[in-house]
């Protein structure tokens, strides 16, 4: 399972998802180009196909893991905040965006049949199921523990785990990673993406105690991605998924600097 990779693998694979939005969504409706602008801005990183292809680099990879972006979006982006007085929803207006939501969840779903894998199918299915029933369970929350730095940090991750458990595991079974290693990719695809996640909830926060603590738990969840990404390099020779961890790690640290208040010396005559 050796496995040697170009080093430019992120932009290689943003332009591969680029491609197939372009190839599947050709919808040119109004609430769809700028549903599409989550996925495609230039500040937005598509991590859920980048932790797939981190694992298979083939078209598979790319068509899948754009698949579980796509569904973030339309599902936990659009839909599950389809009342929101600020965001994209907002701007998009509550009919616009359930239309938009409903054309990406099934753009999506046309690019996992184009993978024609029954068991991807079966992972990603899964996955939607499970994050659906937590963002409807969201819906009942007491709206002032929402804003518990704590109730946050747990719920956002646990949001973030369905679609990033499924990235680590599609890849996996693309690659054909036997028991235990695919758990090991599971499990990195699911700490690296909630790490991802949490840090974009951080950096809409303004300084406070829930964003440290976002910040913070974004970190932990990086460095454990990491050390699951040198056990698949071990095993196989692929480097990806180390590499891609690094980025964000950095990323992340550069973020949380940041954010540090700055220290001010002064010196007297």
């Amino acid at each position: 399972m050796t496995d040697t990779h170009p080093m430019n693998f992120p932009e290689t694979v943003i332009a591969g998802v680029h491609a197939a939005v372009a190839s599947t969504l050709t919808c040119e409706a109004v609430p769809v180009r700028g549903a599409l602008r989550l996925l495609l801005l230039g500040q937005n990183t598509p991590i859920r196909a980048l932790v797939t292809c981190s694992l298979h680099a083939g078209q598979p990879g790319i068509d899948a893991g754009t698949a579980l972006d796509l569904i973030h979006i339309g599902l936990q982006q659009l839909h599950a905040h389809v009342d929101a007085t600020t965001g994209a929803s907002a701007l998009l207006g509550t009919g616009a965006t359930v239309l938009a939501g409903d054309y990406l969840t099934t753009g999506a779903f046309r690019l996992l049949v184009r993978c024609a894998d029954l068991q991807v199918l079966a992972l990603v299915s899964d996955a939607v199921n499970r994050a659906s029933e937590l963002e409807a369970t969201q819906l009942g929350l007491d709206p002032d523990a929402r804003d518990d730095p704590s109730r946050l940090l747990q719920t956002r991750q646990q949001l973030a785990a369905p679609l990033g458990e499924a990235a680590g595991a599609t890849g996996a079974t693309l690659a054909g990673y036997p028991e235990p290693l695919a758990g090991t990719a599971r499990r990195y695809g699911q700490y690296l993406v909630s790490s991802h996640v949490l840090q974009q909830e951080a950096d809409a926060m303004d300084i406070s105690e829930a964003r440290t603590a976002l910040q913070d738990a974004a970190l932990d969840l990086c460095r454990q991605a990491r050390r699951e990404a040198r056990t698949i390099a071990a095993a196989t020779g692929n480097g990806r998924p180390l590499e891609l961890a690094e980025l964000i790690a950095a990323s992340l640290g550069a973020k949380a600097s940041a954010c540090k208040p700055k220290t001010i010396t002064s010196t007297s005559s």
